[in-house]
């Protein structure tokens, strides 16, 4: 198949795109390109008859260094990208090559050095393509949990299950957002929660309140005698959906669990839609002892091995890197 690319950066040049994946959907672009600080770029790969077969969304963040001068950008993919449905395994590898080829001449040109993608379906698809571009792989643990044969309940520990129903007994009650005043609010929480959490970025609160409107997007708040004390953010991706941030004062109400009662509920309004798979976003950094991990795990999800590719700005760094994990 003979390809060619298009770099896109205003959405008012995209095209008909692929469908299937909300990462690299028109949806999220145009969320994006109303977010402060947040930028999209898109690539699409168009055949000889001029439809698109394929297109990798990357999210670029601009941080304001000094003097509100723009010093540094980072790029952030989320999978590998999205291909028409008749394309199979092999020719999806060959155009992520071609496509990837585009894209990281593109962010180079405009000062993107440091590169991140992550959520890649297979662990080895793009290998020998990332590897040219000098990404480094970093061992990962990835968690999912399965919606589509067997209910919540049946797969969480009985610790998480009596932990929802004394916080339930105990007056905390977690629903759907009502208002941007909540989501507000909401965003306020997840930024104090995640405050001392360097490996967690926190976008702008316009896009907190871009997926609140889009029918893709679920956010859920808890709340106890009035007062929200957590919550959570989920984006269907197709027939999977993603809990992208989730937060609550734990150690405020500790003998209740609010965080607890949080993720039970985005799990059970994901398996009431009647999705596949949740899976778990920004699951933190690959430690042998992680107990948001362990958190997460006792719901019933599925840990699963993966590489997390990382792009560094300094090239003697990426070669320590590839040098220290050995891959």
């Amino acid at each position: 198949m003979e390809v060619r690319t298009n770099i896109i950066t205003h959405s008012k040049d995209l095209p008909e795109l692929c469908k299937g994946s909300f990462f690299h959907s028109n949806n999220l672009f145009c969320m994006l390109e109303q977010t402060p600080r947040l930028r999209p770029c898109m690539v699409v790969a168009i055949d000889e008859k001029g439809g698109v077969v394929g297109q990798i969304l990357a999210q670029i963040r601009v941080k304001r260094r000094f003097l509100y001068i723009n010093f540094t950008r980072r790029a952030r993919i989320y999978g590998e990208g999205c291909y028409k449905d008749y394309i199979d395994y092999i020719e999806r590898g060959k155009l992520f090559d071609i496509m990837m080829n585009a894209l990281v001449a593109h962010l180079l040109r405009h000062r993107c050095f440091h590169i991140e993608l992550s959520d890649i379906s297979k662990k080895m698809f793009g290998y020998r393509t990332l590897r040219k571009h000098g990404f480094v792989p970093i061992p990962w643990i990835q968690v999912h949990h399965s919606l589509h044969s067997r209910a919540p309940e049946e797969r969480a520990s009985a610790k998480v299950i009596q932990r929802v129903e004394k916080a339930i007994e105990s007056g905390f009650e977690t629903r759907k957002v009502e208002s941007k005043a909540e989501i507000h609010q909401l965003y306020r929480l997840i930024k104090r929660y995640y405050i001392l959490r360097k490996q967690r970025y926190i976008p702008n609160e316009e896009l907190f309140q871009q997926i609140g409107n889009s029918v893709f997007g679920h956010i859920y708040v808890t709340e106890y005698k009035g007062k929200m004390v957590g919550g959570s953010v989920v984006v269907d991706s197709g027939t999977d959906s993603m809990l992208w941030f989730d937060a609550a004062m734990e150690k405020r109400y500790m003998f209740y669990h609010p965080h607890t009662l949080t993720v039970w509920y985005a799990i059970k309004e994901t398996h009431k839609r009647k999705q596949n798979h949740l899976h778990i976003l920004n699951l933190g950094l690959p430690f042998s002892h992680s107990n948001y991990r362990d958190f997460i795990l006792s719901f019933g999800g599925k840990p699963v091995s993966a590489y997390r590719w990382f792009r560094f700005s300094n090239s003697l760094m990426r070669h320590i890197m590839f040098w220290y994990y050995q891959i």
